[in-house]
């Protein structure tokens, strides 16, 4: 039985086109499309597939059930893990999976060395170096046990990366930092590393601001759906958000000056007002954080949330909509609606976030269309 309450709705042709044009941008360098957290939310299983048809060279994924998914549909792309592994996660790998693993410690490197010569094969590892991301990998001034890393006889190193902390901020100072001292250590490195090994260090925020400096591999989350990280930079035009989330209208009242709306009382008319309650709430994903913040799109018209999101009913104040607002219209939560549009990056700054929050929990909580 379908929902009829909310609509989440993904455009398979608007993701391909953002992952060509993401393709052009960095030619000739390769592009790894990353699909952890099940595509950022917008559904791993039904767009891996578009993801690679479009161009992809790699996918990125976190967890090894999200690398089944893509071996289960029979694309043979390479996946590299984008989080440091569990020993558990690395026996299955190994054995079924073939996920490129990122490397930060030594322990890991020597487990993993041991699992390629039991296996009679090399696992292929990218190493992580932590340039000031500061969360995992090996520091530039642990360049000699990045070298002993290097000539263990069950690996084989297939990439060099660092992750980049501050890309999407409204500086590039830091980052310019954390490239020089990458660039500075994998120069250190240039006897060590063998021929032909990637070399990456960009995500989306700099793949879209500093695309002239990208490697040989770029790691893209949040481009390729259409989005930013922050509001500090502008994607460019021919990138365009995949999702739009949508609902109607349950109920419109008019309800007396001075009366209190929902949980808390945290919201009291100041005038004669037109209250219309949509039916979803923070169990249907769209955040209980935006009461007295979020904004819907109804008619065409911006219509500010009042009171406080509830489980599954969000009210909002309609009284200055022209014209008449009825039982069962629809309502934008996300997305475009006449000359008007609504994003996720807006929503996500009304309550200091990111994007990746409503995607996940719009996609984990509710049926997805597919276009």
């Amino acid at each position: 039985m379908n929902q009829h309450h909310i609509e989440v709705k993904v455009c398979k042709k608007t993701f391909a086109e953002n992952i060509q044009h993401l393709r052009e941008r960095v030619a000739p360098a390769k592009l790894c499309v990353v699909m952890k957290a099940n595509a950022y939310g917008h559904g791993l299983k039904a767009l891996a597939t578009t993801a690679a048809d479009a161009g992809a060279d790699y996918i990125g994924i976190c967890t090894n059930p999200e690398a089944a998914i893509i071996r289960d549909l029979g694309l043979e792309i390479k996946l590299i893990r984008l989080r440091m592994a569990l020993p558990i996660e690395l026996e299955e790998s190994c054995d079924r999976l073939h996920i490129e693993e990122q490397i930060g410690t030594l322990e890991a490197a020597d487990y993993l060395s041991t699992s390629g010569i039991q296996r009679g094969r090399k696992i292929p590892v990218h190493l992580n170096i932590d340039t000031g991301m500061g969360r995992s990998g090996f520091f530039p001034s642990q360049i000699d046990l990045i070298r002993k890393v290097c000539t263990l006889p069950g690996l084989q190193v297939v990439g060099i990366m660092t992750h980049l902390a501050s890309a999407d901020g409204n500086t590039l100072t830091f980052t310019e930092k954390q490239l020089e001292d990458f660039y500075t250590l994998q120069h250190a490195l240039k006897d060590d590393l063998p021929d032909g090994v990637l070399t990456h260090t960009h995500n989306s925020a700099a793949t879209v601001r500093l695309a002239s400096k990208c490697n040989s591999l770029v790691r893209v989350g949040a481009a390729c759906y259409g989005v930013r990280t922050s509001q500090e930079f502008t994607n460019p035009t021919e990138l365009k958000p995949i999702m739009s989330i949508k609902t109607r209208v349950a109920q419109v009242r008019t309800v007396p000056a001075g009366q209190p709306i929902g949980y808390g009382s945290l919201f009291t008319t100041q005038r004669e007002s037109l209250i219309a309650s949509l039916p979803i709430g923070f169990g249907e994903g769209y955040p209980r954080s935006l009461f007295n913040k979020g904004i819907v799109l109804i008619h065409g018209h911006r219509c500010p949330v009042v009171g406080r999101v509830s489980l599954n009913i969000t009210t909002v104040d309609v009284t200055d909509v022209p014209t008449q607002v009825e039982w069962g219209d629809e309502v934008v939560l996300v997305g475009r609606q006449g000359d008007q549009e609504i994003t996720f990056e807006e929503l996500a700054d009304k309550f200091q976030s990111v994007h990746t929050e409503i995607n996940l929990m719009a996609g984990f909580m509710n049926e997805i269309c597919y276009e």
